[in-house]
């Protein structure tokens, strides 16, 4: 019987984890009938239904969620194990399923993906862009890089780099609007706010240990930071952003920083994986490149500085 239960659940996460039962079949090395046998199987055994499948894609249902939450950790540690003993020459090895930031993984992660997997031969990569904070365990990722405060304490966080967040226009919209003088006077221009920021409409400011929160307003928010440069490019306002996002524009003076004598509370940037018993090598192995890639001081505060 644990047999049988451990490969159900082995292929319970192959399926998670590559989105499919034809691609966790060719991971597992069995027939895509195989693994959905195999699934059924747990489903049985549980008396639940545990995925939603549709002809364009899986979902974990309310209960594969809450069990696969709960096993996770043991299954993640039993395959970690069978890793280790398949490790003996410290070769990371096998897919990895990372997320990442759509704007920080294309500006600092793909244009050194190939770089990586020279270095990593045995490491097969599947990067998932999206903003959102993703469910690791529930949807099957081995890491993430996340930007801003974290939440879910089942994970272990480390991190990798810390970036500013400031205030940008364009030359071309401050000489029509005027510089703002203070936090306050925010509030006569368009602010191009990020959803995603986990703020409602207004900024923090800080100066001299003092704080302030200023109601902005605008005609344009948007989840996904490049539409909002490229519109503060175009000088249709005042942007709240990071400096790893706007460095080389800073840096050539097309857009320039607003307000700098006053702070807003910098942002953590992050590697986060499920285990806490133990950091597969193949994990341990992109942290340790990302943050390489970063260096120290950041890439984009050398950038920023002239240091490129």
């Amino acid at each position: 019987m644990v047999g049988g239960l451990y490969s159900e659940l082995e292929a319970f996460e192959a399926i998670l984890r590559h989105g499919s039962f034809s691609a966790a079949a060719r991971q597992l090395q069995l027939t895509p009938g195989a693994v959905t046998r195999r699934l059924a199987a747990l489903e049985a055994r549980l008396g639940v239904k545990l995925l939603n499948r549709s002809t364009r894609r899986l979902s974990l249902t309310e209960s594969g969620r809450h069990y696969y939450a709960q096993v996770a950790p043991a299954l993640a540690q039993i395959l970690a194990a069978g890793e280790r003993v398949h490790d003996l020459s410290a070769q990371a090895r096998g897919q990895l399923r990372v997320s990442l930031p759509m704007n920080f993984g294309r500006l600092y992660v793909t244009p050194h993906v190939g770089e990586f997997l020279r270095r990593w031969p045995q490491i097969e990569l599947d990067l998932q862009f999206d903003d959102r904070f993703v469910d690791l365990i529930g949807e099957g990722f081995d890491a993430a890089i996340r930007i801003g405060a974290l939440d879910d304490s089942r994970l272990v966080a480390r991190r990798i780099a810390q970036t500013r967040r400031i205030l940008v226009a364009a030359p071309s919209y401050l000489q029509r609007r005027g510089a703002p003088a203070a936090p306050g006077a925010l509030i006569e221009h368009d602010c191009l706010h990020y959803t995603l920021f986990r703020d409602t409409p207004a900024w923090e400011f800080q100066r001299a240990g003092e704080p302030l929160r200023v109601p902005v307003r605008g005609r344009l928010k948007a989840n996904y930071g490049v539409p909002l440069v490229e519109a503060a490019l175009r000088g249709e306002g005042i942007l709240q952003t990071a400096t790893f996002a706007v460095a080389d524009e800073l840096a050539d003076g097309r857009l320039v920083e607003v307000l700098p004598d006053w702070s807003l509370r910098p942002i953590g940037i992050y590697a986060v994986y499920p285990s806490r018993e133990y950091r597969p090598r193949k994990v341990e192995a992109f942290i340790d490149f990302v943050e390489q890639t970063i260096g120290q001081p950041a890439r984009w505060d050398r950038v920023i500085a002239g240091d490129r």
